[in-house]
């Protein structure tokens, strides 16, 4: 299988059904042995075979005992020849059945033991007559290779569509492909009469177009009655050998949908559904089916309230379609709650009241008291989840309810073949199903546009978009609070320019009397003697490291109080030397030390006769004397024009910081536009890969779904109320902008909305808008307004459905409960990859619903994601082709599975019979009261 794991229910499985052995004596290489034979089917990857010898059954015995434990499944057959004509029929017996039982139906069809084996051999039988027989028999009749040699091409249109119209011949094996084409021309067609010619070796006489003709009619009638179109290998010695061999074994095959053990019940089941369970080599070389990355294998339950206290409940599902079935009181739904309860997934159900107190009421420690409760203590349950083809096993222990519960999670490593732990922090989030009630579906009905969120998450990438409008919005809001800090910050510029003036004209007037050049040289001089000062200063700390370290620098010798005299005389000689030595260190740092002294004092004496302590000197004096002229003129404060200076130089730094905040303002605006017109961009983006997906995947001749971009009404309400902060109240004030809004086309509309709050927190009047309305408005924040800018209200989902008898869509809020609930569900099956729990959705629907619509999208979906349904409609795990199911006891007081299997299980039949159509008493005596409609 495509996926490793094991699961039960029925599964794709390579199928050669028309294959000969050395039994017909047409088989070329007669030493090759029974166990030869089984090896080259297994190692042409087959599942089932047939043995189909002409016109014997003796070799089927020898083949099923080489076959026994290697797990190629063995279906007795024959190839039987049929009257003058030469026909011949495939028939298939259940895989019990043997060299007996085959041998058996050809005497009684006519056939003498001296005659198996031989391809030329024939009984006088018709071909209805055989089959006829075969079907009394219980076999299955597959009219062999139809379109070539010794098919049905000799039999004239009216037999032919006589025989393929009997009840029991639903298959027909094709070894043409360009004869299913039905506009196929039989005529002149020498491309295809050289074709058939070289495919046959040039046989004698040659085909032409008269066999053409016979061989396409025989395919075409077969296709026309809707029979299932089989390939097999007939198993040539060689290409276009008319000898069998060994080495076509599985050089043709059809793949078969059947149960993991296959019966001739099987098999009889996938051909009546060939569109669900045939898939023929013409246009499947590969394996039909792939398991979705995401499906539940299982779930357990130990110790709960409602199954048995010594046995545990175990459910196991198939990756595609699964069926749970039960009557009144089986608890067949508890088992989809379970799961909810497990993974507490109850976002989609929090706005349901009934549901959530019903989910809440269910998985939750039993109370005697209200008799609620399913949890007991001790309860676990496992529920085992393969994720990109890795098996899970998530169990919860120490239940209280869904959010107090230990969960743990380990996952099997196929290479250790052991359960390996897993955070269960943040991890189940990535083990992701959807779940829907018959209620959730008729909730969602009600409000189609609550569908959006589901749609949103079966578009790929569509989540990434949304995160990056996210991020445009944060970024747009930033950027415009930055704007306003800027407009603020630069809002005083004018004031500032007044006030640099001012200075300006103040410093002028000190300029102007000389005293100004001699404070600036005075200010220069000052930093310089700083300058000079610190270097002096430097110099005198390193003076003081160096009699620090002359101090520190004296080293005591050993005491050798503890020593050996012999010892301590040598080791005293030698660490005096260094005592010695560091001695004589102190005296060169002493020596450094006023070395240092004198090159400071050096210094100090030199700088009071340098030049620049002379222009030092000569700036004081002049200072000193211009001060004291100014003074006589009254201009004492000469600290002011210093302060008059320093304030101008420090205004003229803001100055020209606001200066360069006022250009980038621009910049930032312009920004802060191309922001806004990108998160637009983003919205239209959204909009389209739903409006894409929808066209894709979610159309029909029966439900249309149209995404209209920004028209959800309801939405547009909800989100203005939320940036106004006003969750009631302004009815017919919002009902004036809904109606602004949604009269035209909205994208344009929205324009004028935002311009009439705008314009209402201006004071302005705007027609419809109260005086209320206006003072709230004023009171909106920045902020607000900001969120007003990006306001776009969601995309509308509109449905339309096709009532049955009409040939017109009609707006969904038109249709009836029960339609409205097919609508959704149609929907919800068209779409997403993730498991689809569903109970019981047909409650609303009527039968015919169920079968046009729902059948046909379970069957679609099912190829790319797990679908398990609780269901009391046998159209569901009938017609919808249930790969595995479930039926629950309904006479037990504990919940447990009364059968599972499939439906080719006689038991499982049974069962869909008592539990859903009445008994089969009920349904035979509807069957016979049919057949007049029929």
């Amino acid at each position: 299988m495509a996926s490793q794991i094991y699961f039960k229910g029925t599964r794709w499985l390579k199928c050669d059904l028309h294959l000969h052995t050395t039994e017909s004596v047409c088989f070329r290489d007669q030493t090759v042995s029974p166990e030869q034979w089984v090896q080259k089917a297994i190692d042409q990857g087959l599942n089932c075979v047939a043995v189909t010898d002409h016109n014997s059954g003796n070799a089927i015995d020898q083949i099923k005992n080489a076959a026994t434990g290697t797990g190629l499944v063995i279906f007795p057959g024959v190839e039987i020849t049929c009257d003058t004509s030469k026909i011949h029929l495939l028939i298939l017996f259940d895989v019990e059945k043997t060299t007996a039982d085959v041998n058996d139906f050809l005497i009684r069809c006519g056939i003498s033991r001296s005659d198996f084996a031989n391809a030329e051999a024939f009984t006088s039988m018709n071909i209805f007559d055989v089959a006829d027989i075969a079907n009394e028999e219980g076999a299955l009749i597959i009219p062999a290779h139809v379109d070539e040699f010794n098919g049905l091409g000799d039999v004239s249109v009216a037999n032919l569509e006589k025989f393929y119209a009997l009840g029991y011949i639903n298959a027909v094996q094709v070894v043409h492909k360009e004869f299913l084409n039905q506009s196929l021309s039989t005529t002149e067609n020498t491309e295809l009469r050289d074709s058939l010619n070289e495919y046959y070796s040039q046989p004698t006489p040659r085909i032409d177009d008269t066999t053409i003709k016979k061989w396409f009619t025989a395919a075409k009638y077969a296709v026309s009655s809707k029979l299932a179109v089989l390939t097999f290998s007939d198993n040539p010695h060689d290409s276009g050998d008319s000898k069998h061999g060994l080495d076509g074994i599985g050089s043709r095959y059809t793949w078969i949908k059947m149960d993991e053990q296959p019966t001739l019940e099987g098999l009889r089941q996938a051909i009546l559904m060939p569109k669900f369970r045939i898939r023929n080599d013409f246009s499947y070389q590969q394996h039909p089916y792939e398991a979705p990355d995401l499906w539940i294998r299982s779930i357990m339950i130990t110790g709960s309230h409602v199954t048995h206290a010594s046995i545990p409940l175990h459910i196991e599902f198939n990756p595609q379609l699964t069926t749970i079935i039960g009557g009144r009181g089986s608890g067949k739904s508890s088992i989809l709650r379970f799961i909810r309860g497990l993974f507490n997934r109850t976002l989609d159900i929090s706005g349901l009241n009934e549901i959530i107190s019903d989910h809440n009421g269910f998985y939750k420690k039993f109370d005697s008291k209200t008799e609620k409760g399913v949890i007991k203590e001790g309860t676990i349950i496992v529920v085992e989840f393969v994720r990109n083809r890795i098996l899970h096993k998530i169990t919860a222990t120490d239940i209280t309810d869904s959010s107090r519960q230990t969960i743990s999670i380990k996952k099997y490593d196929q290479v250790t073949s052991a359960w390996l732990p897993e955070s269960a922090e943040g991890y189940i989030d990535f083990l992701k199903y959807e779940h829907y009630s018959q209620k959730q579906i008729y909730e969602i009905a009600q409000k189609p546009n609550s569908l959006r969120e589901r749609i949103d998450r079966s578009v790929e990438g569509l989540e990434d978009i949304k995160n990056e409008r996210d991020v445009l919005r944060l970024s747009f809001l930033e950027k415009s609070a930055a704007i306003r800090t800027k407009q603020e910050q630069i809002a005083g510029k004018g004031r500032l320019q007044t006030e640099i003036t001012d200075l300006t004209d103040q410093i002028s007037l000190y300029q102007q009397s000389g005293i100004a050049t001699l404070l600036i040289d005075k200010e220069k001089f000052s930093t310089q003697k700083r300058l000079i000062n610190d270097f002096v200063n430097e110099a005198q700390t390193k003076e003081g490291l160096l009699e620090e370290a002359a101090e520190d620098i004296v080293v005591d010798n050993i005491q050798f109080d503890s020593f050996e005299a012999s010892e301590s005389t040598e080791l005293e000689q030698l660490s005096q030397a260094v005592v010695n030595g560091y001695n004589a260190i102190k005296v060169e740092l002493i020596a450094l030390q006023q070395r240092a002294v004198q090159l400071k004092s050096t210094f100090e004496i030199a700088l009071t006769s340098s030049s620049w302590a002379n222009s030092l000197r000569a700036n004081e004096s002049d200072f000193e004397a211009k001060k004291a002229e100014l003074a006589e003129q009254g201009m004492n404060d000469l600290t002011r024009f210093e302060a008059l200076t320093e304030a101008r130089t420090i205004k003229s730094a803001e100055l020209e910081r606001l200066t360069e905040i006022e250009t980038s303002l621009s910049v930032e605006m312009t920004e802060r536009e191309g922001i806004k017109t990108d998160f637009f961009a983003k919205t239209r983006e959204i909009f389209q890969a739903r409006k894409d997906h929808v066209e894709n995947l979610m159309q029909d001749d029966k439900i249309n779904v149209t995404i209209i971009p920004f028209r959800d009404k309801g939405d547009f309400v909800v989100r203005l109320r939320g940036i106004l902060q006003k969750p009631t109240g302004f009815e017919s004030d919002i009902d004036q902008l809904v109606k602004i809004a949604f009269t035209g086309v909205t994208e344009q509309k929205m324009v004028t909305v935002k311009q009439a709050i705008v314009d209402s927190k201006a004071g302005l009047v705007v027609t419809g808008i109260s005086g209320y309305f206006r003072n709230l408005a004023a009171d909106l924040t920045e902020s607000q307004m900001d969120e007003v800018e990006l306001f776009w209200p969601e995309d509308e989902i509109s449905i339309k459905y096709k009532p049955s008898g009409s040939s017109a869509l009609k707006p969904l809020s038109t249709a009836s409960a029960g339609q409205k609930t097919t609508a959704i569900l149609t929907i919800i099956l068209s779409q997403g990859t993730m498991p689809l729990l569903l109970d019981q959705p047909e409650d609303d629907l009527d039968n015919r619903l169920v079968y046009e619509l729902i059948v046909d999208r379970l069957n679609q979906a099912k190829e790319h994601r797990q679908i398990i349904v609780v269901t009391h409609n046998a159209n569901i795990p009938v017609n919808g082709d249930a790969e595995y199911i479930h039926s629950m006891d309904s006479e037990s007081k504990k919940l447990s599975v009364l059968q599972s299997g499939t439906v080719e299980d006689r038991v499982i039949k049974k069962e869909i019979c008592d539990v859903m159509e009445g008994t089969e008493y009920a349904f035979n005596m509807r069957s016979k009261r049919y057949k007049s409609i029929i």
